[in-house]
């Protein structure tokens, strides 16, 4: 690691267990947040940064920056929280309770919950009541969609202003029919029929139960850096699970989900980094494997170059408008994406081609 990279972690560690800050060297403050927003969490940083009192504080035009990121985030969140609370009054009038993923669900797992970035709503409602809950949802003053059929995705996006939401049907696209079956088995026994229950605004609302909560959580990061690119806000999301129901997990089952699933390899690998990189003791860190190092270093070295969601935006930025041009970049895509994984998951990547190909055949057959 650079320089400039331990400082990062040693501050990201600090704000993460809400530990004082050990570094030598002077702090590389436009560097640190240039990679800090890389991966989607300055704002943990630039709070850490605010209560500092030593020779390692910013410059006050670095703290005047970082504190205007730290109102836009808090300014962010009590207006999706405001949305949240009209969306969950509103389907609960008409028997529907959702469950909520991701953002906000795992928020209260960190320290301060308002430093967690959040980019928007996830609510999980299931395949019975998904059309009736688009619906609803969108009759929601301030509502927009820009066009999309409500049965078109594994979920619908519903705008208020600058504040999205996204309302599952499933809460992941697994790519394989047979997985897809077995994790749907899943989403029905962990999200529908035996959720955990927090209380937010008042209200008490539906989130994963623990061992789902701690699969979800890594399944999503893994997703990401499967199609778009990861970041550490991810792996940290992970970190904060593991950390909170730690002693209360059925590892047994978890075992399962991950064998089952194929990602035991990959849960190895990123666990690693989730230890030496953000600070997770090793023994709450479920099936940790020190000889994974190798593996999670090349790992590492991708995250760092990609970030959250850098390596999809990058390549869409050149997709092109016309119709049979848009369906090759989207075909050369799916090859960028394999590449990168091929080279730290192989068997996962080889699957993964094997399952799209299939599922494409599969579509232009159908249609014949």
């Amino acid at each position: 690691m650079s320089i400039v990279e331990q400082q990062y972690f040693g501050l990201l560690r600090a704000a993460l267990w809400d530990t004082s800050v050990s570094i030598d060297k002077e702090i590389d403050w436009e560097a640190v947040m240039q990679i800090a927003e890389f991966h989607s969490n300055s704002v943990l940083l630039a709070d850490l940064a605010s209560r500092l009192t030593d020779g390692n504080k910013p410059s006050v035009a670095m703290l005047a920056k970082m504190q205007s990121q730290m109102r836009s985030n808090l300014l962010r969140q009590m207006r999706l929280r405001q949305i949240l609370v009209l969306a969950l009054k509103l389907l609960r009038e008409h028997d529907i309770e959702p469950v909520l993923l991701k953002g906000f669900g795992l928020a209260n797992l960190y320290p301060n919950p308002a430093l967690r970035q959040i980019g928007d709503i996830d609510l999980f409602v299931g395949l019975a009541h998904f059309h009736e809950a688009c619906t609803l949802l969108r009759s929601l003053p301030g509502s927009y969609n820009w066009g999309e059929e409500i049965d078109a995705g594994r979920h619908y996006n519903i705008e208020f202003g600058s504040y999205p939401m996204e309302v599952h049907r499933v809460s992941a696209d697994v790519g394989d029919a047979k997985l897809q079956s077995f994790y749907a088995a899943l989403e029905k026994e962990e999200l529908l029929d035996h959720p955990q229950s927090i209380s937010y605004e008042g209200l008490q609302i539906s989130i994963p139960s623990k061992e789902f909560a701690v699969f979800f959580t890594f399944y999503h990061a893994w997703n990401h850096y499967l199609e778009s690119g990861v970041g550490w806000r991810q792996l940290s999301d992970v970190a904060m699970t593991l950390h909170a129901y730690y002693g209360q997990l059925d590892l047994d089952k978890l075992r399962q989900w991950l064998d089952t699933m194929r990602v035991m390899k990959p849960w190895q690998t990123f666990g690693w980094l989730i230890v030496d990189r953000l600070g997770l003791p090793k023994e709450e860190m479920p099936f940790y494997d020190a000889s994974f190092h190798r593996r999670a270093t090349k790992l590492y070295r991708q995250i760092m170059r990609e970030g959250n969601f850098k390596r999809s935006n990058n390549f869409k930025r050149k997709k092109p408008k016309r119709r049979f041009w848009h369906k090759a970049h989207a075909f050369f895509g799916f090859f960028v994406d394999f590449f990168h994984c091929v080279r730290v998951f192989p068997s996962q990547a080889f699957h993964l081609l094997y399952s799209k190909m299939r599922a494409g055949f599969g579509k232009f057959f159908k249609k014949k």
